[in-house]
């Protein structure tokens, strides 16, 4: 006989209710910051929306989990809608699968356990059929009051929203991404200038197009022509531990890096291998996480750079596409000549990428 009560039935609401329950609480964990940078990275929406995504996807997790405990509208929407929401995740785990291959943390358990999108279709596969067991076995209820999963809904929703207020990010840095247009055109316009050795223009290209007569091009020497200043996205960060900076005057590197992650801490030594034996641009570090382990980094690495902490939703913009800490980039007058993550990083691209 179909019995919403068998102790079967339970034990399986209560794994469903467990494991949507974890989900939402990993994606909170270590930031709600690295969740959202998934959600952009993933091409699902862009960093003016993600903070808002990111937290109705986390209140329908905890929703679905919960309500999985009453048995209010169980059979008639609240199974309904957990299937439909997992079928959704499959939908798009296929889809990634097929652009990218079976590669990286899909995000769906946050950090906390990582899962290739294949891992999570398989995760996903077996609680569908779970699904499907509970709502044959099931019955529904006999008097179905709206007002518990409206008020378990309405819990989540206030509790996310207030506790993990989001930051919209759709103007932020929007001033710094845009380079100066004076001089842009100015170096654009001019093409080739050789000076005399005593000083004087042999040759130029005048913004204009008109060409000056050369007195004698033999004894000219090229100048290299000057590289475009541009306002990066890390201009913002001008105070470090060894003092005040600019990084876009120069070149330089910037390293991003989360103080407890094994990656970093792995591309971190090797940067110091590559600065004792070859001098490179100056070195900073812009971290995330706590204060207090820098010091077990930087003794990890072998050597110490200039460094500042960010917090976390400030961290992962500035990784942009790179789908998870490190990013290392190369800048040269606030042009980035080298981009890399601890996939593509080597001696020889970070090399290459500071003679730019």
């Amino acid at each position: 006989m179909k019995n919403n009560n068998t102790p079967i039935i339970w034990v399986l609401r209560f794994i469903v209710s467990a494991l949507f329950i974890f989900s939402a609480i990993s994606k909170l964990i270590p930031s709600i910051a690295a969740f959202e940078h998934q959600l952009v990275v993933q091409e699902i929406t862009n960093i003016c929306f993600a903070p808002i995504l990111a937290r109705l996807v986390i209140v329908a997790e905890f929703f679905l989990g919960i309500a999985f405990l009453q048995n209010h509208y169980f059979k008639k929407f609240i199974v309904p809608a957990t299937i439909l929401m997992l079928l959704g995740f499959c939908i798009h785990l296929s889809y990634q699968i097929y652009l990218h291959g079976d590669n990286g943390n899909c995000g769906c358990m946050g950090d906390l356990i990582p899962m290739t999108p294949a891992q999570a279709l398989i995760k996903n596969a077996i609680t569908l059929g779970i699904l499907a067991y509970i709502f044959v076995k099931s019955v529904p209820a006999k008097v179905n009051k709206h007002r518990y999963p409206l008020a378990i809904l309405a819990v989540c929703f206030i509790y996310i929203f207030w506790s993990y207020k989001p930051e919209c990010g759709c103007d932020t840095n929007a001033e710094i991404l845009t380079p100066p247009a004076p001089i842009i055109e100015q170096i654009i316009k001019i093409d080739t200038v050789y000076v005399e050795k005593g000083g004087k223009i042999a040759k130029v290209i005048t913004p204009t197009g008109k060409k000056e007569p050369a007195k004698d091009t033999a004894s000219a020497v090229p100048v290299k022509q000057i590289v475009p200043r541009r306002t990066s996205i890390f201009a913002p960060y001008t105070t470090f531990s060894s003092g005040t900076t600019n990084l876009d005057a120069g070149r330089q590197i910037v390293c991003l890096f989360n103080v407890d992650c094994d990656h970093c801490m792995n591309t971190a030594k090797e940067i110091c291998e590559i600065n004792k034996t070859t001098k490179l641009p100056p070195v900073h570090i812009v971290f995330w996480g706590d204060e207090a382990q820098k010091d077990a980094f930087f003794k990890f690495a072998g050597c110490t750079f200039p460094y500042t902490f960010v917090e976390a939703t400030k961290f992962f913009r500035l990784l942009d596409k790179a789908p998870s800490p490190p990013r290392i980039v190369v800048l040269n007058e606030g042009n980035i000549v080298g981009d890399f993550s601890s996939e593509t990083f080597n001696k020889a691209a970070l090399l290459e990428a500071i003679k730019k």
